[in-house]
């Protein structure tokens, strides 16, 4: 565990070895450091260098000798608090990077796009987050939970901040699976006998046809303006008729 925390940190094998070796000898020449720790000498000196530079091993001079030392183990919360400022600050350069990507797509009058798996399922969820519009759809109630599962709630989170409203319709049989109902939703039932893994989502100009089967989540998304008014016009029909 220690090693894994160590290297998300970006140190490598050998500076780990290193680092740790000094921490248990304390002041050490690099001769004393590659009998403790196995590693070459070169590569005790590249490691020591690279710590250095890191801020996790310092140097006294004693009679023209270097003794290398281990730095407080406070440092490496210093180390993860630049590495999440750095990543932070990628992040806002690939926001501001989104809009000018977007505007190299192509965008036919009929686009289709096929997903496959639970990573699929979420990336059409995260395409519904990002219109931040409200939305209908039908089906399946509980298996949405079943194959979403602790995502479900982070996806329902963002949508609660963008105060999306929508409109569901499941069977019957979700009263007794035990669905979520979440804020600003409506939902209205349809007989059991009418239930199945099969879901829709219609949300601007998209209409999202789901599977969501335990294991094999499929999932069509079809950017159609024409497709997504007729669909509307098909679920407000069901809605008309479905029960509360």
């Amino acid at each position: 565990m220690i090693k894994s925390l160590f290297k998300e940190l970006g140190l490598t094998t050998n500076e780990i070895k290193v680092y740790l070796t000094l921490l248990k000898t304390g002041e050490s020449q690099a001769g004393k450091i590659t009998e403790a720790s196995g590693i070459h000498r070169r590569n005790v000196y590249d490691s020591i260098e690279r710590l250095i530079q890191k801020g996790l091993v310092s140097y006294v001079l004693i009679n023209r000798k270097k003794f290398f030392k281990a730095t407080q183990p406070e440092r490496l919360l210093t180390i993860l608090d630049e590495r999440k400022q750095m990543l932070d600050k990628k992040r806002q350069q690939i926001v501001d990077l989104i809009p000018k990507l977007e505007a190299l797509e192509q965008h036919p009058d009929l686009e289709v796009s096929f997903f496959k798996g639970v990573e699929g399922i979420k990336t059409i969820f995260e395409d519904i987050v990002r219109t931040g519009k409200d939305y209908v759809g039908y089906g399946p109630g509980g298996q949405i939970e079943k194959i979403l599962k602790y995502y479900l709630n982070h996806y329902m989170e963002e949508m609660t901040k963008k105060k999306m409203k929508r409109r569901l319709i499941y069977n019957e049989l979700s009263k007794k699976s035990g669905f979520v109902k979440y804020p600003n939703e409506m939902i209205r039932f349809l007989p059991e006998r009418y239930g199945s893994h099969a879901a829709l989502r219609i949300f601007g100009n998209k209409t999202a046809i789901l599977f969501l089967s335990e294991q094999q989540p499929l999932g069509i998304l079809i950017n159609n303006k024409g497709i997504a008014d007729g669909y509307r016009k098909y679920f407000e029909a069901l809605w008309e008729s479905a029960s509360e």
